[in-house]
């Protein structure tokens, strides 16, 4: 499991990310991470990692349940 960010830095991210959702509907991380101030950068990918490492091992331990 993955550390959880800091609640302010996770505000200041979803506060940056709010406007770039809205102009760009459907945006993808790797098209949103550069629109981001440079001090986000790094925990917008730490969220996004860790969001999909959850996410896989959670679907690979529902496979290898009988």
């Amino acid at each position: 499991m993955t550390m959880p960010l800091p609640p302010r830095v996770e505000e200041d991210l979803e506060a940056h990310l709010r406007p770039i959702r809205a102009a760009h509907p459907g945006i993808t991380a790797g098209e949103a991470a550069p629109l981001l101030p440079e001090h986000l950068r790094q925990p917008f990918w730490e969220r996004a990692v860790g969001r999909y490492l959850t996410k896989a091992l959670s679907e690979l331990e529902h496979e290898e349940k009988p």
